[in-house]
C-alpha cells in the first residue's frame, strides 16, 4: 500500500486514532491540543485575560450577556477591536453566536465558517 498506509493483518487493530486513519508517525509532530473553555466577559479589564487564555491553546466561547448591559457601545467596541487586531496578528478569527455569545479561536489551525 501507500506510505501513510499500513497492511494490517486479519483481526489485528491500530494503538491510536492516527494509526486506525492511516496517518504515519512522521505526521504526528503536526497534533495540536486545543480546549474550549467558556468566559464570562463582564469587563473591559478582562482583554488582556482573554489574550492570554487565547495564547494557552484555548478556543474561547465568550458570554458577553453581562458587558452588554453594563457598558457603553463605543468603549466595548474599541474592547473588540483590541481582540480582532490580536487575532489578526496570531492568525485566530472571531464570530458571534447568538445575541450574547462570541467565538474566538487561537490560531490557524482553528478557523471558524461562516
Amino acid at each position: 500500500m501507500g506510505r501513510l498506509w499500513k497492511k494490517l493483518e486479519e483481526n489485528q487493530l491500530l494503538g491510536s486514532p492516527e494509526e486506525t486513519m492511516g496517518f504515519s508517525r512522521e505526521f504526528s509532530s503536526f497534533k495540536q491540543s486545543f480546549v474550549i473553555k467558556k468566559y464570562d466577559f463582564s469587563s473591559l479589564e478582562q482583554v488582556e485575560a482573554i489574550k492570554k487564555e487565547l495564547l494557552g491553546k484555548r478556543i474561547l466561547i465568550l458570554n458577553a450577556k453581562d458587558i452588554l448591559q453594563n457598558i457603553d457601545v463605543t468603549q466595548l467596541k474599541r474592547g473588540i477591536e483590541d481582540l480582532k487586531s490580536f487575532l489578526r496578528e496570531n492568525g485566530g478569527s472571531m464570530a458571534r453566536l447568538g445575541d450574547q455569545y462570541l467565538i474566538l479561536t487561537p490560531n490557524s489551525c482553528v478557523k471558524i465558517s461562516n
